[in-house]
């Protein structure tokens, strides 16, 4: 059975509504006593998952995920169990998003409401050169994402059968991009999605044209919708509660660096307060913006050197640094060490004795 390392995880920020893992354990009925026995390994009982309101610890959740899947001796189960699942077993966003108008506005419901089922994650929607991008990571998580590979898989193949449940059947992303590393099921995956698949990229995201995106289908039910929302935004402010203030900067910055700002005024409007506010409660709580930000770039600078997949250049970008020297003197400062002895060098130029300081 996958064993789930959380050295660096916090347990408590991370948690998942009962009716995701209920929506799971669903798409495996058929598998009677072999499923009766994989519940109670990890100790998932009736009562345990009769409230579907209820949270458990994300980590549990993922477990038995990829338990699941090693059991039933399906590679792809993730991505096959998110691709039949169906808006009315999504909780009250599924609703949403069968009343928004375009596959746009569809996505912006999502990720604002996402938190209200699952938190310690993250669920940007951003534009860019490639298009509209939505991603989906759990933030502060081990680094390891093999231990999250059918989870990853899930998310984005439930956004994408939402998609085109609500909207054409048809529907295909752009692109898929996936954080866990390919393992064979390459071919499967791309036909399921229907679009091209690549992994060990810096965040899980679906990849799609921005035309067809704002794309206008129907009009909205605004009535209804404005109602949803109100139950929807009640349960992501409980959801917050759950996480401190610190917990929330580390989300933020996870999202945010390297593509847009992780200044202190920036983290706050996102955060719906003050500058000072936000420093002064991080400081009640013994940190500050900056050595959270210290602190996540060097796990994330160590986590792309071990892999050996990225240039310099590339780690600088996604680490919100202007150029690759910037990166390489504030790595030393950390470790004591240059990054190019761990990364042979690759796409970038050594800096002088000066520069490197």
């Amino acid at each position: 059975m996958p064993k789930l390392l959380l050295k660096d995880w916090e347990r408590k920020s991370a948690l998942i509504r009962v009716f995701v893992l209920q929506v799971v354990i669903q798409g495996l009925a058929g598998e009677g006593d072999r499923l009766n026995a994989l519940l109670k390994r990890h100790n998932l009982s009736d009562a345990r998952l009769g409230n579907p309101y209820a949270t458990v610890d994300l980590a549990d959740y993922l477990a038995f995920f990829e338990d699941a899947a090693a059991t039933f001796s399906d590679p792809v189960l993730g991505a096959r169990l998110g691709m039949n699942l169906r808006p009315g077993d999504f909780w009250p966003i599924g609703l949403v998003l069968m009343q928004a108008g375009s596959i746009s506005s569809a996505l912006a419901h999502f990720c604002r409401y996402a938190p209200a089922f699952q938190t310690g994650s993250t669920f940007p929607l951003r534009s860019s050169a490639e298009g509209l991008i939505c991603s989906y990571d759990v933030h502060s998580a081990p680094f390891d994402q093999d231990l999250f590979r059918q989870d990853n898989e899930f998310t984005l193949a439930c956004i994408c059968s939402q998609i085109r449940t609500a909207f054409n059947k048809k529907w295909r992303p752009l692109e898929v991009r996936f954080r866990h590393r390919s393992h064979g099921q390459d071919r499967l995956l791309e036909r399921l999605f229907d679009a091209p698949v690549l992994f060990g990229q810096t965040h899980n995201s679906l990849v799609m044209d921005p035309r067809e995106a704002e794309q206008q289908h129907r009009k909205e039910d605004r009535e209804l919708i404005s109602i949803l929302n109100q139950h929807l935004g009640t349960l992501v402010a409980a959801s917050n509660i759950e996480l401190s203030v610190t917990e929330q900067v580390l989300a933020l910055i996870h999202v945010k660096l390297g593509i847009s700002s992780v200044a202190i005024p920036d983290l706050a409007k996102e955060m719906r307060m003050t500058a000072r506010s936000l420093q002064r409660r991080l400081e009640e709580e013994g940190t500050s913006v900056r050595e959270i930000l210290q602190e996540h770039r060097q796990r994330m600078a160590e986590n792309y050197l071990s892999r050996g997949d990225m240039t310099m250049d590339e780690i600088s970008v996604a680490l919100g640094y202007a150029e690759p020297l910037i990166f390489a003197r504030a790595f030393k400062l950390w470790t004591g060490s240059s990054p190019l002895r761990r990364h042979g060098n690759k796409g970038l130029v050594r800096p002088t004795s000066s520069a490197e300081e």
